[in-house]
């Protein structure tokens, strides 16, 4: 007995380990919501739901827009006037989404009987590089459930595979909740902010059909979209290697588009100059943005880089164009949905 304090660590590992199962709660999955991007992924789910039982999508052509942030303003609010009243548009945009993201939701989309007539696919290069982690940490973590996870792990990178792994063992890694967020609301009243019902975010996603104004600028700031370019290279682009993963599911994506008579666009975003350089000392123009053209060819979807096809030139940040430069790229993309003027 005088030794047992050598037990007390495993005990209290005994007692974290159970005390973390908390976390498995139906709860915690979809109704607590903190910020940034699990108020994204989580909303996501909701809205899937909303778009299955939205009537328009019956009376209307329906249309859907997938990719990272650089998405989020595919709107029908965008679409010509003479033509808005004949789409609805359901945007599954995410936070850091990779292609993989968007291959989930279009699958979900055709299980669940409902089928688009065009998809708006927005791929970055920033998430073909395994390394950086963007496959599991938000999507995997965040968006995919679990027969997802079950059907395509052979798909995931070592690392990927590893960090699903230890959510198994501690669901906490899962959830991650903030204990400094969780601190300030405690302090500002505001714990209701849990709530769904009563998240600001998320009330502000409700609102539309998961697209998103905020990107909007007055003016361009030089210097500071200079240094964001900066910033941005060190994080995505220092040592970026070009790795397969995401090409198998853009090329899944493609499949289920042309098996289905979806017409797909797949987009290349357009940022600003200085972030821009960066694609182009890595070749990406050359090596990674060819195999995203042959793939859309095999498939028969529509290829667009609007770096090259755009020249708006406004900037909410170096990752980010203005709101109405997406805009207008949506015009030139529904000009070639109904042969106005077709992409080259």
């Amino acid at each position: 007995m005088k030794r047992f304090y050598i037990y007390f660590p495993f005990l209290f590992l005994i007692i974290l380990f159970f005390a973390d199962k908390i976390f498995t709660l139906d709860y915690f999955r979809d109704s607590f919501y903190q910020e940034g991007n699990p108020v994204y992924y989580a909303q996501r789910r909701s809205l899937f739901q909303r778009m299955l039982s939205d009537p328009k999508i019956k009376e209307r052509k329906l249309a859907m827009a997938f990719g990272d942030s650089r998405a989020y303003a595919y709107s029908e609010k965008a679409f010509d006037e003479k033509i808005r009243k004949e789409w609805v548009l359901y945007n599954f945009a995410g936070p850091q989404a990779v292609p993989a993201y968007g291959f989930y939701w279009l699958k979900k989309t055709l299980e669940s009987g409902v089928r688009p007539k065009a998809v708006f696919y927005v791929v970055s290069p920033e998430a073909f590089d395994d390394s950086k982690g963007l496959m599991y940490e938000p999507f995997l973590r965040l968006g995919a459930d679990e027969d997802f996870i079950r059907t395509y792990w052979s798909r995931f990178s070592s690392g990927d595979k590893m960090d699903l792994i230890k959510e198994k063992f501690f669901v906490y890694r899962k959830v991650k909740p903030s204990f400094k967020l969780f601190w300030n609301r405690l302090l500002a009243g505001e714990l209701d902010k849990y709530d769904p019902a009563f998240n600001d975010e998320k009330v502000l996603l409700d609102m539309t059909n998961g697209e998103q104004m905020a990107y909007a600028t007055a003016t361009n700031r030089p210097d500071k979209l200079a240094k964001d370019a900066i910033r941005l290279k060190s994080i995505y682009l220092s040592g970026f290697k070009v790795t397969d993963s995401q090409f198998y599911f853009v090329e899944e994506f493609l499949k289920l588009c042309e098996e289905n008579g979806i017409v797909a666009y797949v987009i290349w975003p357009r940022v600003f100059d200085g972030y821009r350089k960066g694609y182009y000392e890595l070749g990406l123009d050359r090596v990674w943005w060819p195999r995203i053209r042959e793939l859309g060819k095999k498939y028969k979807a529509r290829t667009v880089d609007m770096n090259v096809s755009n020249s708006c030139d406004k900037y909410y940040d170096a990752s980010h164009q203005d709101i109405f430069c997406i805009v207008d790229q949506i015009r030139i993309l529904m000009d070639d949905y109904y042969g106005t003027k077709l992409l080259p």
